[in-house]
């Protein structure tokens, strides 16, 4: 085994190859993950509406913070305020019924993208830093709004199959990259 120590790379530190047998496990561990997502699509959306949950409520606490530290009269801030409280009542809701959170979840998330689209396209309007980036989240937040309004079923279907090859493929990845230093290692 090498005692190279970690190199910096512009402020990141860079995986070096004996390290590789950590990645490989965490590869391993990613496929597996995927597997068992891909026979079990129920158990990883009631996981992903946990961790939605949470995200939630952590996003919604900070955006409420953002908002109050905006000050009165600041552009958006009604709007931040509302997107925070929403996704903030949201993520409670999820976390304390992660079952029924599964509607909450896709509910959820239509509304967080038609509010977030919104946003974003008042943002556009406001000002011209960024618009053309603003203009492109908000019109992608209204279609994806509108695609899980007219099809919560699948969206909860395909979010399942894309939490599953997500890991499946990371992992792939990950363990692919651990043979590749691994090599290197020699």
């Amino acid at each position: 085994m090498s005692t190279r120590s970690a190199s910096t790379t512009g402020g990141f530190a860079a995986r070096t190859p004996d390290q590789w047998g950590w990645l490989a496990a965490a590869g391993i561990v990613g496929i597996i993950v995927g597997v068992i997502a891909l026979f079990f699509p129920g158990l990883t959306i009631l996981t992903a509406a946990v961790f939605l949950g949470i995200g939630l409520v952590v996003q919604g606490v900070s955006e409420i913070a953002a908002a109050i530290g905006a000050g009165a009269g600041a552009t958006g801030r009604g709007w931040l305020l509302a997107f925070g409280v929403l996704a903030l009542v949201a993520g409670v809701l999820v976390v304390f019924n992660p079952g029924g959170g599964i509607l909450v979840m896709v509910w959820g998330l239509i509304l967080w993208f038609l509010i977030a689209g919104v946003n974003d396209l008042v943002a556009a309007a406001s000002t011209r830093e960024h618009r053309g980036w603003n203009i492109a989240m908000g019109i992608v937040s209204l279609i994806a709004a509108l695609i899980l309004l007219f099809s919560p079923g699948t969206a909860v279907g395909v979010l399942a199959l894309f939490i599953a090859l997500g890991f499946i493929f990371r992992g792939g990845a990950e363990l692919g990259l651990a043979l590749t230093m691994r090599r290197t290692a020699r």
